[in-house]
C-alpha cells in the first residue's frame, strides 16, 4: 500500500498538470479551479488510478490535503 506521502504526490502531481500550477496542501479546491465538472473528471480519474470508488463524501471535501486523506483512506 502506498504511503499518505505517495498519495499526496500523486495528488499535488495530477493537480498541477490540470490546473498548471503546483498546489499548496492547504490550498482550496474551489480556488485552484476545481468546479464541479473538473471535480467529475478528476473522481473518475482517480478511481482508475488509485483503484478506489469514491462516493458522496469526496463533496465534503474543501483542501489538497483533505482530498489526498480521502483518497488515502480509501486505499
Amino acid at each position: 500500500m502506498a504511503t499518505y506521502e505517495e498519495t499526496q504526490a500523486q495528488i499535488v502531481d495530477y493537480l498541477s498538470k490540470v490546473c498548471g500550477s503546483t498546489p499548496k496542501l492547504t490550498d482550496s479546491l474551489a480556488v485552484i479551479g476545481i468546479d464541479s465538472v473538473a471535480m467529475a473528471e478528476l473522481t473518475f480519474e482517480f478511481e482508475k488510478r488509485f483503484g478506489i470508488q469514491i462516493d458522496d463524501g469526496v463533496l465534503d471535501v474543501e483542501t489538497v490535503e483533505e482530498l489526498a486523506r480521502y483518497v488515502q483512506d480509501r486505499r
